[in-house]
């Protein structure tokens, strides 16, 4: 890995931006950074750690990185360029922080942000704006955690020597941070996590054990058999001796219930036979007492046989008069409807006309009935008079549709002579509009040719107009911006001598500070204190002060400078916008006097150069161009004023247009429906004729054919033709309108008429089939009476009458009849049953013998029933809590075994087993063999650094008795062969032992992840302590680090430091944030 280049925006101590060219910076190897504490050293190493891991090391926070000096709207923004491997990356990272609104007033948060870019052949290509991501492709290409890349590449000097003089505990915790040894971490709690569960398991099973054998106990008590004994207690026994103990037990309660069950099957089969002697006797009983209860009912049935006799003769009789009462019923129906079909037929007769009667008197004659008893069945039709009435009916049906043909096309007559005035009348107004509209159309073309001359004109002076008036405008403006130029320019050159005055005593005031810094200095020194400078506990000659200047009057003197710089630059930034507005003016006005800008566009000159050129006075307003701007504002007002009515007169020249079409399709419209409204008209007039032709035909007919005219209706066959052949005024309109009216109740006195003759006739001859009918329903009923009367033995309709009886005392014969009929079958019934015989003829039996018998029987099937069920429920408890014990037995062995084991393991790691000579735990054996590599890479730089006096050792004595030790260190001196604790070493010892080992850890570190080789490095402070001698070898050995092109950063403010080493960033604090300055790189500022 290797740093180019580093710039930061508002981040920790600095208000601007600073950029580092790192790669410029570092060619020499080996650079100083320095400057005053706080000044923000510490902080540029803070922006490369934000950049990588969006992080910082120790306390401080990636959420308080942003710097308190810098103006609100400057972003907080680190970009970092470096290689990994062979790739060229840039992180350009922002923190969270408060920004200004982009609208309104407040501030906001801006969330933070990252943008990861790799430069490519075809330039900077962006893999990742995502912070999750970015994240993942550094932490894959660096290969180290932020704590492990502090350690490997920054070489925190404090934190090595805290290292060396540090407990076991913690350095351990150290050393977890810098080296993953998670896996190792995770096999000692895996295997202590595996111990307590293989315990506990173990417990369980023997606690379940003992619950099994307890339960075992309890089952076995409650056996009333004896069973074999163990050799012990049942609790006693161990796990390999419980199986064969209970098989023995199982053997024998096998047996035991085998006996139970024959003794259950044998009680039952006892029971079963004196319960079934018992109940046979009972049914015995039982039939004996069913046949004495139907002898006695069969001797009281036959005692009253002549009384059940005389009843079965009366419902007998009942029931043949209810089946022939229905027909003498029918005769008096039939009989009745005869005298009333008469009668109809004599009224009907009656109510003919007299006319009607005279001419129907042969079909009246012919219709008359002969009497029910002669069987006639006579004509009921009415012969030739009914047929000419139904020829009748036709023709007028005729003559009525055509009426109502005729009425309704004589409707239509007042409505088509109207529309046929109204028809006329439009023809003629069309024809007039047309006319005129054509003459107005040839007046309006004249006035649209003079419009299109004027606007012609208002085109071209409107346009001269404006050029000229912007060109009037333009110069004005010109003059106005230069007095504004003038003005400014007095404004900027004020401000940049007051500016230039109060730096100049900002610098007096500095210069005087500087004089006095060594004597300020000396007065903060007390006896036995380090300097802050070289860090020495002597201060044998220390510096006097002379003139005091805090540096808090030159922040005051700095902050007025600061405000008449700004001052200063915004009068500048003023002046330069006057100046511009200025050419802008200038260029405006060449253009439109056209001069100098067209060949300025054409060149691609600058309109300044075009502006200076031009002569003055074309930048002044001369009256002939005033006079020529108001000449031509009033020829375009008065041009527009003419113009102004052209849209008028368009918009009528067109409705006129449209009118004059319209007028015409009009026209054509009229003249076709006047044509079609004529041909209607006498279409209608011969449709008339026609109809008057056929209604008189149709009454002709019906006057020469039908048999319904009275000679007192003479001259119904009379009918009148229509009084024009073609109807056009309103009195023929009106007079043919009547003439139809007339026609229509002319053929509705005919029609009235004709249905009053074919009432009667119709009346007549239902009164005639209805008698007729009456007649066969009465001599019909007189035959069935007759069959019925026969059928049932009866005389005549009266004895029928007199046998019939109510439907209530009917039912209630049947009922009684039936009722002594079962009553008796059912006796016989019994007593003809086989066993009823076979009871009444058997010898009675002891029953209270025979039940006593039955319940001791059963008696005996319960008591042995109830022991099996016992003892089969003390088998399978048995059975069940038997294997219980048997699986539990099995799973034992196994669970002991696998405990012990796995205890040893868990012991041996967690240094508690007394295979552990060392009583060191896994992970605290492993950090020891980090160490102990740290401390070999360590003492190949500490021979060099202090001429191998000194080395490290690696002490883990301490792990003896504890389990978090071993990881002790030891200085061992070479001189006098003696070990030493760290704690012995003096200052300058103790920076050299922890520089050593700093790079050795750093070694180490590599190493582990991989051998990543890092070609940036910086050794942070503690320079202080050391003498002449070992500084110059500690800056051989960095001398060393930068061997294979690698550069080293050493961050000091050691005065020495800054003669030894010419590449310097140097970074000064004040009021307003830190800087940086670069010296000893060629063209360095």
């Amino acid at each position: 890995m290797r740093l180019h280049r580093l710039r930061a925006s508002a981040f920790g101590p600095f208000a601007g931006t600073i950029e580092l060219d790192l790669e410029t910076i570092g060619a020499g190897g080996l650079y100083l950074i320095h400057g005053p504490t706080g000044s923000g050293k510490t902080s540029l190493l803070d922006a490369i750690c934000f950049a990588l891991y969006a992080g910082v090391p120790g306390d401080r926070q990636s959420t308080s990185l942003r710097s308190q000096h810098a103006a609100p709207d400057v972003p907080t923004e680190v970009e970092l360029e470096l290689t990994l491997g062979e790739r060229r990356l840039r992180v350009v990272r922002h923190p969270a922080h408060e920004r200004p609104k982009r609208r309104g007033s407040g501030t906001t948060t801006e969330p933070a942000g990252v943008r990861l870019e790799e430069r490519r052949a075809a330039g900077w290509h962006t893999m990742s704006t995502r912070i999750d991501e970015t994240a993942q492709v550094l932490d894959d290409l660096l290969g180290m955690g932020l704590e492990q890349f502090r350690r490997v590449v920054m070489l925190p000097q404090g934190d090595f020597a805290a290292f060396l003089r540090a407990t076991d505990e913690q350095r351990r915790e150290v050393l977890e941070r810098l080296f993953d040894i998670s896996d190792y971490s995770g096999v000692e709690e895996e295997l202590v996590r595996r111990r307590q569960s293989a315990e506990a398991t173990l417990k369980q099973s023997q606690a379940q054990l003992s619950t099994h054998v307890t339960h075992l106990v309890d089952v076995l008590s409650a056996a009333e058999e004896e069973l074999p004994e163990p050799d012990a207690a049942w609790a006693d026994l161990d796990a390999a001796q419980l199986p064969e103990a209970l098989s023995a037990v199982g053997e024998t309660f096998e047996r035991v219930v085998a006996e139970a069950m024959t003794r259950v099957d044998q009680a039952d089969t006892f029971a079963g036979t004196a319960r079934e002697a018992l109940d046979a006797e009972r049914r015995r009983i039982d039939l004996r007492r069913r046949g004495g209860a139907a002898r006695s009912q069969v001797a009281g049935l036959e005692a009253v046989a002549e009384e059940h006799a005389a009843r079965r003769r009366a419902l007998e009789d009942a029931r043949a008069a209810a089946a022939a009462l229905p027909h003498v019923a029918a005769m008096a129906r039939a009989e009745s409807a005869l005298a009333a079909a008469r009668q109809s037929r004599e009224e009907a007769v009656a109510a003919l006309p007299e006319g009607l009667r005279t001419r129907w008197a042969t079909w009246i004659d012919a219709i008359d009935l002969p009497e029910p008893d002669e069987g006639s069945d006579g004509p009921v039709d009415g012969g030739e008079d009914a047929g000419a009435l139904a020829e009748g009916t036709l023709c007028l049906e005729r003559a009525r549709h055509e009426a109502v043909a005729l009425r309704r096309r004589s409707g239509e007559l007042p409505i088509l002579a109207e529309r046929l005035s109204r028809s006329r009348a439009t023809l003629s107004r069309t024809e007039e509009l047309v006319t005129r509209l054509t003459e107005e159309a040839e007046a309006d073309d004249v006035v649209r040719e003079r419009l299109q001359h004027d606007r012609e004109r208002l085109t071209a002076s409107a346009a001269e107009l404006d050029r000229v008036d912007a060109l009037v405008a333009a110069r004005r403006g010109a003059r106005a911006v230069e007095a504004d130029l003038r003005r400014a320019t007095d404004e900027a050159q004020a401000a940049r001598e007051h500016a230039q005055e109060l730096r100049a005593g900002v610098q007096e005031l500095v210069a005087a500070r500087l004089d006095n810094m060594a004597g300020e200095l000396a007065g903060l020194l007390s006896e036995g204190d380090p300097c802050s400078v070289c860090g020495s506990t002597e201060h044998p000659r220390p510096a006097r002060s002379t003139r005091v200047v805090t540096p808090e009057d030159i922040e005051a003197a700095r902050a007025v400078a600061g405000d008449a710089e700004r001052v200063h630059e915004a009068a500048r930034q003023a002046r330069g916008e006057v100046a511009a507005q200025l050419e802008v003016a200038r260029a405006e006005v060449l253009r439109l006097a056209a001069v100098g800008p067209s060949e300025c566009r054409e060149s691609d000159c600058e309109p300044a150069a075009a502006a200076s050129d031009a002569p003055a006075d074309l930048f002044e307003v001369s009256p002939a161009e005033l006079a020529v701007l108001e000449e031509l504002a009033t020829e375009v007002s008065e041009l527009r004023t003419s113009v102004s009515g052209a849209a008028e007169v368009e918009r009528r020249v067109e409705e006129r247009a449209a009118r004059l079409l319209r007028a015409h399709a009009s026209g054509r419209e009229a003249a076709d429906e006047l044509a079609s409204l004529r041909a209607r008209r006498d279409q209608l007039c011969e449709q008339l004729a026609e109809a008057a032709d056929a209604i008189g035909a149709a009454v002709a007919e019906h006057a020469t054919t039908c048999a319904c005219v009275d000679p007192a209706d003479a001259g119904l066959d009379e009918v009148s033709r229509p009084p024009f052949e073609r109807v056009d005024r309103p009195d023929e309109v009106e007079a043919t309108r009547r003439w139809v009216g007339d026609l229509v109740d002319h053929v509705r006195r005919v029609d009235q008429v004709h249905a009053r003759a074919v009432t009667h006739a119709e009346t007549l001859a239902a009164a005639t089939i209805d008698e007729r009918r009456a007649r066969a329903g009465v001599a019909q009923a007189a035959r069935h009476l007759s069959d019925a009367l026969v059928e049932h033995g009866f005389d005549d309709a009266d004895s029928v009458r007199a046998a019939a009886r109510p439907r209530t005392e009917v039912a209630e014969l049947d009922s009684r009849v039936r009722s002594h009929e079962q009553q008796l079958a059912t006796a016989h019934q019994v007593l003809a049953e086989p066993d009823v015989v076979a009871a009444l003829d058997a010898e009675p039996a002891d029953v209270d013998e025979l039940a006593a018998t039955a319940a001791r029987a059963k008696h005996e099937a319960d008591d042995a029933r109830r022991h099996q069920a016992s003892t089969a429920t003390v088998h399978r408890q048995l059975v069940r809590v038997s294997q219980l014990v048997i699986d539990e037995c099995a799973l034992i062995g196994p669970a002991a075994g696998e405990a012990e084991l796995v205890r040893r393991m868990a012991d041996l790691v967690t240094g508690t087993s007394a295979d552990n000579d060392k009583r060191m735990r896994l992970s605290t054996y492993v950090l020891a063999a980090r160490l102990e590599r740290i401390v070999e890479l360590a003492n190949s730089r500490l021979s060099a650094m202090a001429d191998g006096r000194y080395e490290l050792a690696h002490d883990d004595t301490s792990a003896r008795g504890q389990r978090r030790g071993g990881l002790g260190l030891l200085v061992r001196d070479l001189w006098t062969g003696q070990d030493r604790a760290t704690a012995t070493l003096s200052g300058g010892e103790s920076f050299t032992v922890s520089l050593a080992l700093a790079l050795g850890l750093a070694d180490a570190i590599r190493e582990e992840s991989g051998g990543i080789e890092f070609g940036t490095l910086f050794v942070d402070e503690g320079f202080g302590s050391l003498d002449q001698d070992s500084l110059e070898q500690v800056l051989d050995v960095l001398d060393g680090l930068r061997d294979g092109g690698r550069s080293v950063g050493v961050v000091s403010h050691v005065s020495e430091m800054r003669t030894r080493i010419p590449t310097q960033v140097r970074i000064d604090k004040s009021h307003h944030g830190s800087t940086v300055t670069i010296t000893g790189v060629p063209g360095a500022a």
